[in-house]
């Protein structure tokens, strides 16, 4: 089964939760046993798991930012925005979580998180969910 998730971000960077959202897809297709691939299809954002909450996420966006200096990008579409699509290319635009009795896989703090770099904007996340 494949599905896609349009997700509206309010901020310039932000986290958002995907873990309701896949398990309601879950559900609604009675998956037991598989696996779950999660893809972006946008080059300023990312999807990677970590914990939210509690301000993790804002720690999150700093060490990203930290991580990536500011250059002189030369990117000829828009240099202000360059910093984004190389983030976004670091942290990774798919993962891939199994499902067990019919839930996501995830550690106690762990969430699925798509990770918006250049905001607000509309985000399309590819969902497929393969049965074992």
């Amino acid at each position: 089964m494949h599905d896609i998730l349009h997700i509206s971000t309010g901020k310039l960077k932000q986290v958002v939760n995907l873990n309701d959202r896949l398990q309601v897809m879950i559900r609604k297709a009675k998956m037991q046993e598989g696996l779950c691939s999660v893809f972006v299809t946008h080059t300023t954002a990312a999807v990677t798991t970590g914990e939210i909450g509690e301000g993790t996420e804002r720690d999150f966006l700093q060490v990203v930012e930290e991580l990536i200096p500011r250059i002189e990008f030369r990117h000829a579409h828009d240099p202000s925005h360059a910093w984004s699509h190389m983030a976004s290319s670091i942290l990774g635009p798919s993962i891939t979580i199994p499902v067990s009795e019919g839930k996501l896989v995830l550690g106690t703090w762990q969430s699925v998180m798509l990770v918006e770099l250049d905001g607000p904007r509309e985000r399309d996340v590819h969902v497929t969910l393969l049965p074992s």
